[in-house]
């Protein structure tokens, strides 16, 4: 026995992970996929049965689903083209020494520790229409006053500047990583040839860091796409289903009309959304590295 442990002590090792992996990731996958294909109704009262393609059908052909699709979208692309952007410009400026640096990196990573479901209770505070600091701001600055979450217009862009708010720290660990990876002489050689900062941060450092940025690109998206407690916390998903994502829309089929067939087709839909666009931007993010 001792031998064999020994000779196998890596697996002996990686066992219990990949148990513990099995029965919480590919178990339930296995499950979710099964049950999409079933009619499982709580409220006709027969036990599940094999309907084969029929719920896909059913959700391909609705256009709620198509409303929840393109809301998910617009929110995913909203938070991920500002966390972008802001994470990469703060890794750039907190990536040079100066005073107060450690206080200013501190500062910036505090909401990344908070709760999603404290920071949607704590923004709703802040979107409150009479008395909310928001719009105490805007009143401020000579701007109107906006319903944020209680209007359709403005609905997603203020979830998704929450979501910008709260996770962009994560964005700025991530590039600050890839910043300090770079080669030295190539910063040197570009200050050599007369390159202003500017020059230096668009022609060098940019392309070298592009690989990192696909990267939490790429885990930033998979994490908007399927998010739920944030806005689920602080709109649940209106008003009048406005922010109504696909998590959303497959949780009020299963625990508000108990249709857990039709709301498993939805989350294997999801995943298989995610799973594509996460293997097509690993190419592209692996074709840019071999630039």
């Amino acid at each position: 026995m001792n031998d064999w442990i020994s000779d196998h002590y890596k697996w002996v090792f990686v066992a219990p992970a990949l148990i513990f992996m099995v029965l919480m990731i590919v178990v339930p996958l296995v499950m979710t996929l099964v049950f999409s294909l079933t009619d499982w109704n709580l409220l006709t009262g027969r036990a599940p049965s094999f309907n084969g393609l029929a719920n896909y059908a059913e959700i391909l052909t609705s256009s709620e689903f198509w409303h929840s699709f393109g809301i998910t979208f617009y929110y995913t692309f909203l938070a991920i083209a500002m966390e972008l952007v802001a994470g990469v410009l703060l890794a750039v400026m907190l990536n040079k020494d100066f005073a107060g640096k450690g206080i200013v990196k501190t500062i910036i990573l505090l909401p990344y520790m908070m709760a999603p479901v404290a920071v949607g209770m704590m923004w709703m505070l802040f979107y409150e229409p009479t008395s909310g600091f928001m719009n105490w701001l805007f009143t401020s600055i000579g701007l109107p006053r906006s319903g944020f979450t209680s209007a359709r217009g403005s609905v997603i862009p203020s979830l998704a500047f929450v979501e910008f708010w709260q996770m962009t720290p994560m964005v700025v660990i991530v590039c600050m990583a890839g910043l300090a990876a770079l080669p030295e002489d190539c910063m040197e050689a570009a200050v050599v040839d007369g390159a202003s900062p500017i020059q230096t941060f668009f022609r060098v450092k940019l392309p070298m860091l592009l690989p990192t940025i696909f990267s939490i690109g790429l885990l930033r998206f998979v994490d908007v796409f399927k998010s739920f407690d944030l806005i689920y916390a602080m709109t649940k998903g209106g008003p009048a289903n406005a922010s109504r994502t696909l998590n959303i829309y497959a949780y009020e089929e299963a625990f508000s009309y108990y249709k857990f067939g039709l709301s498993s087709s939805i989350l294997t839909i999801v995943f298989v959304i995610v799973l594509v666009i996460s293997f097509a931007t690993m190419k592209l993010r692996n074709k840019v590295a071999e630039v």
